[in-house]
């Protein structure tokens, strides 16, 4: 009888796919974020937004006006930007600057994940946060006005892609703003006072300016301008603004997918020590 020692094998490590990784960081980023800042952001944009349009729908019932003129409503004031940019800043601001100012990036690029694949992840939480935030109440106020009959399922259904339309639009932009000015700083309170500044102090600075000189073009560089004219198309309504609503769609769309890419580039930048 001979006594040996034990050998102890090492099963293989199974990598995981592409897709996996991907929802991994998804997941933990959504968990991240659903915290009592965003959430309250997110209760307080349904509550306003949902009780506007279901009670601009209802007046409109009793006196014969436009359906589409009242759903479409809160997506045309100011308060609405305003909304969803108070969501986006709490939801987006620590998107990459959390993850830059611990210096676990380093830990997720070292491993088997392309940057690509990082900040597509990251995009699509930050997205989805903001697209709920901007589909979300327009949808429930149209289904509850067809519930208690003050519109038609037909208009209901019109309304909601109406608000889809315009928060697709709306949440590619403001993604883009949250990751490269999140990308720029390695704490998220300062992204968040980025966002607001950058955003409120463009539209302000182009207001004046396209008033002074009467230049129309200029108003594509209005986010306010730019969402009120794609409003009015997205629920089948004519325009009174001097803005061509694909036009500013493409603007939004274009400007959020090049600020995405300078936040690459910009994390393109980070050293990481590979294992």
């Amino acid at each position: 009888m001979s006594i040996s020692a034990p050998r102890y094998v090492q099963a293989p490590v199974a990598r995981v796919g592409r897709s996996s990784r991907l929802w991994s960081i998804v997941q933990r980023e959504l968990r991240r974020r659903s915290t009592w800042g965003p959430l309250l952001a997110m209760v307080l944009t349904w509550f306003i937004i949902t009780l506007w349009a279901v009670v601009a729908v209802f007046f409109t019932s009793l006196t014969g006006g436009s359906v589409r003129n009242a759903f479409e409503s809160p997506y045309e004031s100011v308060i609405w930007n305003l909304l969803i940019l108070i969501v986006a800043a709490t939801a987006g601001a620590g998107s990459l600057a959390d993850d830059i100012g611990s210096r676990s990036i380093t830990l997720y690029l070292s491993r088997p994940i392309h940057l690509t694949d990082y900040l597509l992840a990251k995009a699509s939480a930050v997205g989805v946060w903001i697209l709920i935030a901007a589909v979300g109440p327009g949808c429930v106020a149209a289904f509850v006005s067809a519930v208690l009959g003050w519109v038609s399922p037909t208009d209901a259904l019109a309304a909601a892609g109406g608000c889809l339309a315009l928060g697709i639009v709306t949440a590619v932009f403001f993604t883009g703003i949250c990751l490269v000015l999140s990308s720029v700083t390695r704490r998220s309170l300062y992204a968040g006072v980025a966002i607001f500044g950058v955003v409120l102090s463009a539209t302000a600075a182009v207001s004046v300016i396209s008033g002074i000189t009467q230049n129309a073009n200029l108003l594509y560089a209005d986010l306010t301008s730019n969402t009120q004219s794609i409003a009015e198309a997205a629920f089948g309504l004519p325009s009174p603004y001097p803005t061509d609503p694909a036009v500013s769609a493409a603007v939004m769309l274009l400007t959020g997918a090049v600020l995405i890419t300078l936040a690459w580039w910009r994390l393109s930048r980070i050293e990481v020590v590979g294992e």
